[in-house]
């Protein structure tokens, strides 16, 4: 018995093993037959026909039918709109394809090899999987610092490093300063603080950080030239810079409308640009501070200055309810920083307070503050007459994210359900999370989206 035991156990490694080699051999076989199949011939055109699923979010799976789409997945390139799919594989007639990150309401999808390239007639319903929590903040509308689940916020404005720190102005609530807020730390700590006028030598609004440096700057609105910097090798010690301007450009700039807001790093000549409420632009050398006027726009308060990594020598700028000429009220403006003679560029349409998503020329903002983009170039916008936060995306197409237009409120969770009460500033990590300064609500929020 133990030696027909043993043949037994003799004759099942082998069929094992016979079996699993023919199998190997099948799956090579396949493989030679998958890789030499029909590749894109470039004197025909590629035919699209259907693509399944028609809807979905990002990292959701697809598969596009057609014709003359080859095998080699490395020459096939699709795109939602403007956002690069990954492409898995090729049958020839059939490509496995991932759905890109935020690619903008109902995408077209294209898909290019080599010289050609065909469009499907129907377009993706796309669908964001966004979820809105808090991250600091209980709605005491005055700032005290310590861990996060005990810190009181009325931030304004907020910017981000690349580390992850979280900057945010306030100026409300019986002090006024600048902070950081570290999720990693689970602290919020003041870097400059004043609790009377007297002691304010920092009267901040928008922020900014270059970051490759890591180095935050604010400007002092009351004060034309002077603005504030926070080093991270100097543990993000206040220090004040003076901007050098010339005579006649101090003197060109209306003293009762000297407020400069807003200071924003550009990466593209590598200096700060900010804006006084007469139109002036100046520009300022980061190391010097030796500024100069380099462009004169309309009149007006500004509430929101951000640049587009994808394009940084734009300069976008939102103007509120004051701006003259009239038609740039209300609205999203940009200037291209190569031809600072153009003049300001409105994107979105005029008509004053309202709602209204889809294409920027159509749509409608109620007092839009913040703005930011993320490194795909679609920018967030805190909306804050509307409670909600608004993406310009890379391709021109406006979309709600979180929030729900015309109602205010306070409540975590996905985009539908989520609620924000006059919503201030937005900053943008670098894995594209948003953080908002829900000052309504006197809390810092997060939106993750995908």
């Amino acid at each position: 018995m133990k030696v027909f035991s043993f043949y037994r156990k003799k004759m099942l490694s082998y069929i094992v093993a016979t079996s699993m080699l023919f199998l190997l051999f099948l799956s090579c076989d396949d493989d030679q037959e998958s890789s030499s199949g029909n590749p894109h011939d470039p004197s025909k055109p590629i035919l699209v026909t259907t693509f399944s699923p028609t809807k979905g979010g990002a990292k959701d799976k697809i598969l596009l039918d057609g014709e003359n789409f080859g095998t080699d997945a490395s020459k096939i390139e699709v795109y939602f709109n403007l956002k690069k799919a990954a492409v898995i594989s090729s049958s020839g007639n059939r490509i496995y394809a991932i759905v890109p990150r935020l690619p903008g309401d109902n995408p077209a999808i294209k898909v290019v090899i080599g010289e050609n390239s065909a469009t499907y007639d129907s377009t993706f319903l796309y669908t964001p999987q966004a979820q809105v929590t808090t991250v600091t903040g209980n709605g005491t509308k005055d700032f005290v610092e310590g861990p996060l689940d005990q810190a009181h916020v009325y931030g304004k404005y907020l910017e981000l490093d690349a580390e992850g720190n979280l900057f945010m102005s306030w100026r409300d609530g019986g002090s006024w300063g600048v902070a950081r807020i570290s999720e990693k730390e689970n602290i919020v700590t003041p870097l400059i603080i004043a609790t009377s006028t007297s002691e304010r030598v920092l009267y901040a609004n928008g922020l900014t950080v270059d970051r490759a440096t890591g180095i935050l700057t604010a400007s002092h609105e009351s004060v034309p030239e002077v603005f504030f910097s926070f080093d991270p090798r100097e543990a993000w010690n206040p220090r004040q810079r003076n901007a050098k301007f010339s005579e006649s450009d101090y003197a060109s700039i209306v003293w009762n409308d000297r407020y400069a807001n807003f200071i924003t790093y550009c990466p593209y000549d590598k200096m700060l640009y900010t804006r006084f409420r007469d139109g002036k632009i100046a520009r300022i050398d980061p190391d010097t501070y030796e500024a100069e006027i380099v462009h004169q726009g309309p009149y007006g308060s500004q509430y929101g200055q951000g640049i587009n990594p994808l394009k940084p020598w734009e300069l976008y700028i939102t103007l509120h309810s004051n701006a003259n000429p009239v038609e740039f009220r209300q609205g999203i403006m940009m200037l291209d920083l190569r031809d600072l003679e153009s003049g300001f560029k409105r994107l979105n349409a005029p008509g004053g307070s309202g709602f209204r998503d889809g294409p920027v020329e159509d749509a409608l903002f109620n007092y839009p503050k913040d703005i930011k983009f993320d490194n795909d170039g679609n920018m967030f916008i805190a909306d804050y007459g509307n409670h909600c936060i608004r993406m310009l995306s890379a391709d021109g197409i406006v979309s709600t994210v979180a929030g729900q237009p015309g109602t205010s409120g306070y409540k975590d969770g996905g985009p539908v359900e989520s609620l924000f009460k006059n919503p201030w500033g937005v900053a943008v990590n670098e894995l594209g999370e948003i953080y908002i300064a829900d000052w309504g609500n006197a809390r810092i929020r997060k939106l993750v989206i995908e």
